[in-house]
């Protein structure tokens, strides 16, 4: 505590600790709220023992700390059962009052009398007294009218104005999470004098952040391979795309099937094993063709990717993906295919799993899962992806065309000349053919957003752009007249058209579904997260999960909404 507003605490206790009597306590109204029910909770700065006494009476195990010893006799004379529950300790060092860690702590009008370079091991000392998920209560003024530029009131106590926006970025950085605010008058009544109260929670995960543990991975972690990014990669894309693929756990952790993260990795691997030149993706590809180590799954997968080399770009991985969705593969290609995921699982398994976040201080992230053949990490970690996997998946793609330059560096490997291959996908135009012919074969006649005549002329639409998530899903492809497509762009539809068209969009989903059940299956199986056969009418639920798909990719990226039944563009898409 500041020396001089000490002083004044000694010199006045009594006046002081009667005034805070004479008034309600203004944070007793958030107790049941912030703190566990019968927890033992820590008030720092206990003052008159008013709100230690009123933690008590509502039952909690309620202890406090009190620097000036005039104020805590104060406490103890007013409310007698506080005798033995206050101790004498003072931020920025609390020790370990009462020999253990807290469920909740109150620190109420405390932070204000601490100067600035005395706040951090303050915020350090609060933590270290909780328990993991513990909550802490913080209240300070908003806003005073009786401090002088020096930040001091006429009593020379000191009065920081920390604003709340900066006390929550400083508890967020060593590991807390705020969870909720309040603004208050004040309780005495002070012309210019308002309070904030802010409620955090200690993550279990400690200090260090999802955020930061993926930061850590992608640039400090040791990488011999391109495993990592690899994996975050998909992760990331299936975080975005197919969120109820993963399981919630009870542990309080998500589990992502594994097989789903080799399917990503095959497409991302496969342009790099298709490039004219040798590509090298670890140390031990970097030194020549003949390496002695060469990725697990790289001569397996050259061996399944021969017979399409030359059909169109990328080694044909366009036509790849058209034989697969059709059901055109042989009976050898799709043993070759499934042989090839086993090894790309075993890589993920064998190598980013086990050792991704080894350079942190927290440890490694993942955990391999048999019994459910499911790749565990933490719920926060996965929160994070789901918020900013767009992010993540581009950071990861210069780190990883950077990597590879330093792989490939004596054959004069650049990142600029990789970053093609990372970002190569099958091509929307041609990938969108087997939808056509399924439209073409079953006579639609109707624009799927308009309701326009199609007269056998049409487009074939993204619901949601390709550009955002490169998706050919057939679910994903409606047939549209030009002006309507054109119109649309890379603009996602909007709320009203969506619900508004949802009968049209149900039966082209079904005209699909009969031409290529297959395929339609597998692919809607993965934005609903089980399998589409069931008890439920699968329309109904596939539905509502465009839907969930459209606006949260609309607010997450900030996209632009159409609707072709609003204003003149409406008119020009509905026109004949």
């Amino acid at each position: 505590m500041d020396p001089a507003t000490a002083r004044f605490y000694r010199l006045n206790a009594e006046d002081v600790a009667g005034r805070y009597e004479a008034v309600a306590s203004p944070v007793a109204r958030y107790f049941r709220l912030a703190f566990p029910e019968g927890g033992r909770v820590l008030d720092v700065g206990a003052g008159s023992g008013r709100d230690l006494v009123e933690l008590l009476a509502l039952g909690y195990d309620a202890r406090g700390v009190e620097p000036v010893q005039e104020m805590a006799a104060a406490a103890i004379a007013r409310h007698p059962q506080l005798q033995g529950r206050i101790a004498s300790a003072a931020l920025p060092s609390l020790g370990e009052p009462f020999c253990g860690r807290f469920d909740g702590i109150l620190c109420s009008a405390v932070l204000m009398h601490l100067p600035e370079a005395d706040l951090f091991d303050a915020a350090f000392a609060l933590r270290n007294a909780l328990r993991p998920h513990g909550r802490l209560l913080l209240s300070l003024p908003l806003a005073r009218g009786d401090v002088d530029e020096g930040e001091r009131g006429a009593d020379g106590r000191l009065f920081k104005s920390y604003a709340p926006g900066y006390l929550q970025l400083l508890f967020e950085r060593i590991g807390f999470q705020q969870v909720g605010r309040w603004d208050t008058e004040d309780a005495l009544a002070r012309a210019g004098t308002r309070w904030y109260t802010l409620l955090f929670e200690l993550r279990a995960g400690g200090p260090l952040r999802a955020a930061d543990q993926i930061e850590g991975i992608l640039n400090r972690d040791r990488k011999v391979a391109t495993y990592k990014l690899a994996l975050f990669r998909a992760l990331a894309e299936l975080a975005l795309q197919e969120p109820h693929g993963a399981s919630w756990r009870g542990d309080g952790r998500v589990g992502v099937p594994v097989m789903r993260i080799a399917e990503k990795w095959f497409g991302y691997y496969w342009p790099i094993f298709a490039a004219r030149e040798h590509v090298p993706q670890s140390q031990s590809e970097g030194i020549g063709e003949g390496a002695p180590r060469p990725l697990k799954f790289r001569h397996a997968m050259l061996e399944l990717m021969a017979p399409w080399h030359g059909k169109g770009a990328h080694g044909g991985l366009t036509a790849w993906q058209l034989d697969r969705v059709a059901g055109r593969l042989t009976a050898q290609a799709e043993a070759r295919r499934l042989e090839v995921l086993s090894l790309i699982c075993q890589a993920i398994r064998e190598g980013p799993v086990k050792y991704s976040g080894g350079a942190l201080e927290s440890g490694t992230v993942f955990e391999f899962d048999r019994g459910t053949r499911q790749v565990l990490m933490s719920a926060e970690l996965w929160r994070e992806l789901s918020l900013l996997g767009h992010w993540v998946a581009d950071a990861v793609v210069l780190r990883w065309a950077e990597l590879t330059e330093r792989f490939g560096k004596r054959r004069g490997i650049d990142a600029g000349g990789v970053l093609p291959l990372l970002l190569a996908r099958p091509e929307p135009s041609h990938s969108t053919s087997l939808a056509r012919e399924a439209y073409l074969a079953r006579g639609v006649v109707r624009c799927a957003w308009t309701g326009r005549r199609l007269d056998g002329r049409f487009d074939v639409d993204h619901v949601i752009p390709f550009s955002l998530w490169g998706n050919n899903d057939l679910w994903n492809l409606l047939p549209a007249h030009g002006k309507a497509n054109a119109a649309k762009s890379d603009r996602l539809p909007g709320a009203a058209l969506l619900r508004a068209r949802r009968s049209a969009i149900v039966d082209n989903w079904e005209l699909l579904r009969d031409s290529l059940p297959m395929a339609f299956d597998q692919q809607a199986e993965h934005l609903l997260g089980r399998p589409l056969r069931g008890p439920q009418a699968w329309q109904d639920e596939l539905f509502v999960r465009l839907r969930e798909a459209v606006e949260v990719t609309a607010c997450q990226r900030g996209v632009e909404r159409w609707d072709p039944m609003a204003g003149r563009e409406g008119a020009d898409a509905l026109a004949p």
